[in-house]
């Protein structure tokens, strides 16, 4: 009888111990395969929610005599990891005269009044990606948005233009205020307004209330502001593809040439992936603890179960061997007993762990974070499967070795 058929006849036979085995070898690789598939469903969900928050930095070049020149910005936008989603921006205070010079009419009934007919002119390369417009309740009721081939161009609140008799194609002067005076004639190509009112409108500057604000183009702001023919800017918000990479890539842009950037304040936005990081993290140590914890009692506990198997089984041991039963089928007789058990109950683990996920991630995940679908992966399936098969293969040699090199009279006195 070869070793295959005794293994078959031994495990039918010892139905309570085969049961067992499998039963124990089941339990841990589902909680083996579980855990694994938390650990790479929320290190997916991490690098998707890296993915999904718009985390990046911005530049405050206002300082610099120049701003950024559109040659820096394009050397930023060139770094890699930069994503093509950025704004540039610039502020200025203009006084507001029609084609006339005569000058047009500003709310100033409310606030302090620093300068007459004036207002804060915000100059964008895409107008509607304005924190006024995403933040501050601005909404575009005509005409178009700002978008960077639009050149000399203006957007005009609605009190401002039904008080100065404006429309959609008309003609402004902007003035400034401060410095060498500066003359930009300006189309109007949209009409906003503002659906909730400023909290601090009483006590602001009147340049910076709703009604006298102005969006123009960076062109205008780089003529108002440097009197350059180009599109300078103060400002620029860049978003970057993996908030991991964030210090990294300012690093990298601090090594461009021909900026002062001891001068600039350079600002990171990336509180939103901070946020959710902390709960990501925290489950990814829970995870890490808990397979480190369950690798460990599985080795134990497989350890202890083969070799209380083998001791029980030191006579028949004996005999295979004084009947002449080489050495190497009885090892090969045991390990076909436990892979008869163990493969099986790797295989059902499949099905036993991608049960139990849907439950912890009902149960449990939910209750940490709604970024994570758990699911079981082929990958961490056979990974288990693959190393507890090793294990089982490892301790079962092992225990059976030491009893096949006690001599046959010897274990019989045993």
């Amino acid at each position: 009888m070869n070793f295959i058929k005794r293994a078959y006849l031994y495990t039918t036979r010892k139905k309570l111990k085969t049961i067992l085995l499998f039963s124990i070898i089941l339990i841990l690789s589902t909680l083996l395969v579980v855990c694994f598939s938390i650990n790479s469903s929320s290190n997916m969900a991490n690098a998707n929610v890296r993915k999904g928050l718009k985390c990046g930095f911005t530049v405050n070049a206002k300082t610099l005599k120049n701003g950024l020149n559109e040659n820096i910005i394009k050397q930023i936008l060139n770094i890699d990891g930069i994503t093509d989603d950025y704004t540039l921006r610039s502020y200025t205070i203009a006084e507001y005269r029609d084609l006339n010079n005569n000058k047009l009419k500003t709310k100033d009934d409310v606030g302090l009044k620093v300068y007459e007919h004036a207002g804060k002119v915000v100059c964008d390369n895409f107008s509607e990606k304005d924190t006024y417009f995403t933040e501050e309740g601005f909404k575009l009721i005509s005409g178009e948005a700002i978008t960077p081939e639009k050149k000399q161009v203006a957007l005009i609140h609605e009190e401002f233009a039904k008080n100065n008799n404006l429309n959609i194609g008309d003609y402004i002067v902007l003035n400034t205020v401060e410095g060498k005076e500066i003359s930009i004639k300006v189309q109007i190509i949209g009409i906003f307004t503002n659906t909730r009112k400023a909290d601090t409108e009483n006590y602001t500057d009147t340049t910076n209330l709703y009604q006298n604000t102005i969006f123009s183009d960076l062109s205008t702001a780089s003529k108002l502001n440097y009197e350059q023919d180009n599109e300078n800017c103060q400002y620029g918000d860049f978003i970057v593809e993996d908030p991991l990479e964030l210090d990294n890539i300012i690093s990298q842009m601090k090594n461009i040439e021909g900026v002062s950037w001891d001068s600039c304040v350079i600002t990171k936005s990336d509180s939103n992936y901070e946020n959710t990081k902390e709960s990501l993290e925290g489950l990814a140590k829970i995870v890490s603890t808990a397979i480190i914890v369950i690798f460990i009692i599985s080795i134990i506990l497989i350890i202890l179960i083969l070799n209380l198997w083998t001791k029980h089984r030191v006579y028949e041991i004996g005999v295979f061997l004084s009947i002449g039963i080489k050495k190497a089928d009885i090892i090969w007789q045991h390990i076909t007993e436990i892979f008869i058990v163990a493969i099986p109950a790797f295989i059902f683990s499949f099905v036993t762990s991608s049960i139990a996920t849907k439950i912890v991630e009902s149960k449990l995940i939910s209750s940490i974070t709604n970024s994570i679908e758990i699911s079981v992966n082929i990958c961490d399936w056979l990974l288990v499967s693959g190393i507890g098969l090793i294990i089982i293969l490892i301790a079962t040699v092992i225990s059976i070795y030491q009893i096949t090199k006690i001599k046959p009279r010897d274990i019989f006195t045993i």
